[in-house]
């Protein structure tokens, strides 16, 4: 209970105190017992129910209210009391107050503000992240760590009913970036691939050590590009991939295959970009526009406020090709070229977008899968079979087929490079370039030890 000196605030001239004079009974003991829940006067007593007017201010006024305080108070003992010696007494279970005097009296009923179970105080914020040295935590009278994974305080065991904890970021003595990080990891052996360099640092092989975990759950480094992939002058940037499909989705529910238009790119970089509910609105479709999708609610799945401020705006190119049988080389020049329909954009500016299809095609050791393979004949267990980006049944592609306006390449069930209406209901994977600034706190890129990463 805290005790305090008292400071009453009053209002200016026809100061006005709300006299509380709630009873049930009265005994011939002269004891009164309020209850709250009418105003009376009885024998001349009365209460005044003071309320605090913020947490720890030490300063109360009184109530307009008539009836007892709700949740969020808690009666002050010490403070409470009566002019002419009459004995309070609060029930906290009852929620009632007695008083015992037989004589005319006046009392003030007290009650603070509860503070919140725990309060948490922030040092050095500036510095959240340290891949050397953690954030450290103290609690008065708990037990408490900092979960660095899920960026989470964890507190237990409470000897009273409420703690103060402060949180003090250190500051690191250097940063381990991402992009560099990858880079000095070319030509060697992660997991069971490689980190090879092929229009681009790319993690290759059949499931490498590329796990990261980004918004709270796993993606997978499909590698770091230069500005020949993202439009970004000067910058090496770090591009990522949902480790799972977020559903079936129809990549346009106009089926037509402009991009810069499409549902998937409306949603993706609205509802699901901002961690809002896209569910029943005009781009949640699974196929056409007569079947919507089950389910576009992204408010807890979506990219929450902690990663968002590290994705990167950057271009999407949109040139396309005539049919799958190309080699992975072969789709990264059609990508960026400008070959389309008639009328399509060959690119445009985005935070959220979907893999290549040379993305998938150099998803795979060229000592597994010959460079000179077409994608359109990956469906074996030396191409598709060695590629981590293969298993998610029939995925979408951000790659339009340039013959004609309606249909889009996908990677099929089989593994080879095809293509289907854009109204078709196929998985996407978010796919996203993280900021330059973004650098490495823990982890070794294992599925059960991602890379932690801050900014």
């Amino acid at each position: 209970m805290k005790k305090k000196k008292v400071v009453i605030t009053l209002s200016i001239v026809g100061i006005f105190i709300l006299t509380f004079i709630i009873f049930n009974y009265i005994n011939t003991d002269g004891v009164i017992i309020a209850s709250g829940k009418s105003e009376e006067s009885i024998n001349n007593k009365t209460f005044s129910l003071m309320l605090e007017t913020s947490l720890d201010s030490y300063e109360y006024s009184p109530s307009i209210n008539n009836s007892w305080p709700g949740n969020g108070y808690e009666f002050n003992q010490d403070l409470s009391g009566c002019e002419n010696g009459g004995i309070l007494t609060w029930n906290d279970e009852t929620k009632k107050v007695t008083l015992k005097n037989n004589i005319s009296d006046k009392c003030y009923l007290y009650f603070d503000i509860v503070p919140p179970d725990v309060t948490l105080a922030t040092n050095n914020t500036d510095n959240t992240y340290n891949p050397s040295t953690p954030a450290t935590l103290s609690c008065n009278g708990a037990t408490s760590s900092y979960n660095q994974k899920y960026q989470r305080v964890e507190i237990s065991g409470i000897d009273n009913k409420y703690t103060n904890c402060t949180l003090t970021y250190q500051t690191p003595s250097s940063k381990n970036y991402l992009n560099n990080y990858i880079i000095g990891l070319s030509g060697t052996t992660q997991g069971t691939g490689q980190v090879v360099n092929e229009n681009g640092y790319r993690y290759e092989g059949k499931d490498p050590n590329n796990y990261v975990w980004f918004n709270n759950e796993l993606w997978r480094i499909i590698g770091v590009f230069d500005e020949n992939s993202h439009g970004q002058s000067g910058q090496n940037l770090v591009k990522i991939i949902r480790a799972d499909s977020i559903g079936g989705l129809a990549w346009h529910k106009s089926n037509t295959n402009d991009w810069t238009a499409a549902s998937l790119m409306n949603l993706l970089n609205g509802a699901y970009l901002n961690s809002e509910n896209g569910t029943g609105g005009e781009y949640c479709y699974g196929y056409s526009t007569s079947v919507p999708a089950g389910n576009c609610d992204y408010t807890e799945t979506g990219i929450n406020d902690t990663y968002r401020p590290m994705i990167e705006n950057v271009t999407w190119y949109l040139g396309g090709h005539s049919t799958q049988s190309a080699t992975a080389e072969a789709f990264y020049g059609y990508e960026r070229g400008t070959t389309v329909s008639s009328g399509r954009p060959t690119e445009t500016t985005g935070y959220i977008g979907l893999m290549y299809p040379s993305d998938y095609g150099y998803s795979v050791l060229s000592s597994s899968c010959a460079r000179t393979t077409n994608l359109g004949s990956y469906n074996n267990a030396t191409c598709a079979g060695q590629s981590w980006m293969y298993g998610q049944g029939y995925e979408w592609t951000i790659t339009p087929n340039s013959s004609n306006s309606l249909n889009v390449f996908n990677v099929n069930y089989y593994g080879y490079l095809n293509y289907s209406s854009a109204i078709s209901g196929n998985s996407a994977r978010p796919v996203l370039y993280l900021d330059s600034s973004v650098y490495v706190i823990d982890g070794n890129g294992s599925i059960s030890d991602p890379y932690i990463i801050g900014m």
